[in-house]
């Protein structure tokens, strides 16, 4: 990983904090499965962020994400902003009580100067699993097979967002039983 310029990623996300754009941010996704365990593939960093103004309506605007980011001078590719070389999916996460508590809960890593919420283990579990595609499962195993997983809590997480009778249908893929 290229430290250096991660650490200036994690400086313009402190900068739209202290801006009043976004209220608290978490990385998620395969990276934070990275900063977990080990590599896993991915091509992007994924931000789940709650917007510092709660929106009026049911239509989420991330204008004031892209102000910032034009303002700023990173381009844009797709969905993903380019901060210093790395290309950020912004995820708004106010409208999924499953992501706010990921954030709420994120844990906190040190990475350079900075102290980095990260979704938990046991969170990007329940995300994944409710995401469903064979990538997440793949990452699911991958957590599953390093043992770094709190069952207990998992559990919980999985009961108060309704995710543990797919839990139940879907952990076969976790072991070579058949």
């Amino acid at each position: 990983m290229n430290t250096a310029n991660f650490e200036k990623v994690i400086s313009v996300l402190e900068e739209m904090k202290t801006g009043g754009i976004i209220e608290k941010f978490a990385i998620g996704g395969a990276f934070a499965a990275t900063l977990h365990n080990e590599p896993i593939s991915t091509i992007d960093l994924d931000i789940f962020f709650l917007l510092k103004e709660k929106p009026d309506s049911v239509l989420l605007s991330l204008e004031k994400v892209h102000d910032f980011a034009r303002h700023r001078g990173f381009s844009f590719d797709h969905e993903f902003i380019n901060i210093h070389g790395w290309l950020v999916q912004f995820v708004e996460a106010s409208h999924d009580d499953l992501w706010k508590e990921a954030i709420e809960l994120a844990d906190i890593m040190k990475i350079g100067e900075f102290d980095v919420p990260v979704i938990g283990c046991e969170h990007l579990i329940a995300m994944w699993l409710l995401a469903g595609r064979a990538k997440d499962y793949q990452k699911i195993a991958v957590f599953w097979e390093a043992d770094i997983l709190d069952l207990q809590r998992l559990a919980g997480i999985l009961e108060r967002f309704g995710l543990s009778e797919k839990w139940e249908k879907e952990k076969w893929r976790l072991t070579d039983e058949p």
